[in-house]
């Protein structure tokens, strides 16, 4: 995929009754953008909140979070909602949804929509939070963390159809991470319990390859790698003292040959092979955060700070080949939760 190039299919969409079309955009962002409330009383919140000890108010109070799409050529911005209180958007894999979620805090809930912004629903109703989710690869279901408002054993793993079914798992041991979809996506599956005892002990929130074979952790303050299935049986697990110093762990790319991680804030790509990192390369030689993969992972998009000096931030791409790096975005507002499909 080129900067700048576009892609569009036209899928027939067969309806009872008669024939309809719907255009289904490839290579697109969907991200959240912040902007302060466009009335008197937002503006009077922002105000108050500069005089403020940083931290005492509820943001909602002042900012609001709307779920956006557009081109990778920074084109055809769309706003799919209006609500205020909307983050974390994520595509299906096939494209045709996003997922997110919307409300304040301690009362979180999980939406679902179409890639245009219609026929909205909600699939989990005002819970405490939502940790994260992750989408079955055959895009009919998500799996979700979500944490109940009650004295213990508060994380619970919910398996949530895009038509509203519910299975939760109750295993609070699982629910940072461990559990996950099958490659094929049908369905969900938990490691060996032995594997939580031969990893570091507090190891949690593990990033699954593509393929379900590995899993990228954080330990010790490095990036590091480990084979499930064959850490459970052989119950053996060590550093190899080659791997990079890491903050935390993005993602994989889509052929799960390369991890995106940070490194003091910078992003970072490691190459994997055989378990193993092959080498390794700071991308953007300087902060950033949200960074995606393209759908081929060939490039890298990331949010970044406005280098003209302006506080708000915006979204770049870079070549992992080259190295070239080109800004999207020039706008007013702030970036957030960038996702590329």
């Amino acid at each position: 995929m080129r900067i700048g190039r576009v892609m569009g299919v036209l899928i027939l969409v067969f309806i009872i009754g008669g024939v309809g079309f719907a255009e289904v955009d490839a290579d697109k962002f969907v991200f959240a953008i912040r902007e302060p409330f466009l009335n008197e009383d937002g503006f009077r919140a922002v105000t108050r909140t500069l005089e403020r000890v940083r931290g005492t108010a509820n943001w909602w109070e002042f900012y609001q979070y709307n779920i956006c799409t557009m081109n990778p050529d920074g084109t055809d911005f769309r706003r799919l909602t209006d609500d205020a209180v909307s983050r974390n958007p994520r595509w299906s894999p096939d494209r045709e949804r996003i997922a997110y979620v919307s409300g304040v805090d301690g009362a979180k809930s999980l939406y679902v929509m179409w890639a245009d912004g219609t026929k909205n629903k909600r699939l989990i109703k005002k819970q405490y939070d939502i940790h994260d989710f992750w989408w079955s690869p055959l895009s009919h279901a998500l799996l979700v963390v979500v944490e109940i408002d009650r004295p213990k054993d508060r994380l619970e793993n919910w398996e949530v159809t895009v038509d509203g079914k519910i299975k939760r798992w109750r295993s609070e041991q699982w629910a940072m991470g461990w559990l996950h979809w099958d490659a094929k996506g049908e369905k969900i599956k938990e490691p060996k319990r032995r594997l939580l005892e031969v990893l570091p002990k507090g190891t949690s929130w593990p990033e699954w390859s593509p393929d379900r074979k590995w899993i990228a952790f954080r330990t010790e303050g490095r990036l590091a790698l480990a084979e499930p299935e064959v850490v459970s049986m052989s119950r053996k697990w060590f550093l190899q003292r080659d791997e990079p110093p890491c903050g935390n762990i993005e993602e994989w790319a889509p052929d799960g040959k390369k991890l995106l991680f940070y490194t003091s804030g910078e992003i970072c790509v490691a190459t994997v092979e055989r378990g193993r990192f092959k080498d390794y390369l700071n991308l953007s030689l300087y902060p950033g955060r949200d960074a995606t993969w393209s759908p081929d992972g060939s490039q890298v998009a990331f949010i970044g700070k406005n280098p003209d000096g302006r506080r708000t931030s915006e979204v770049f791409i870079l070549d992992i080949e080259t190295g070239k790096m080109q800004q999207i975005t020039s706008t007013t507002h702030d970036y957030f939760d960038l996702h590329w499909r």
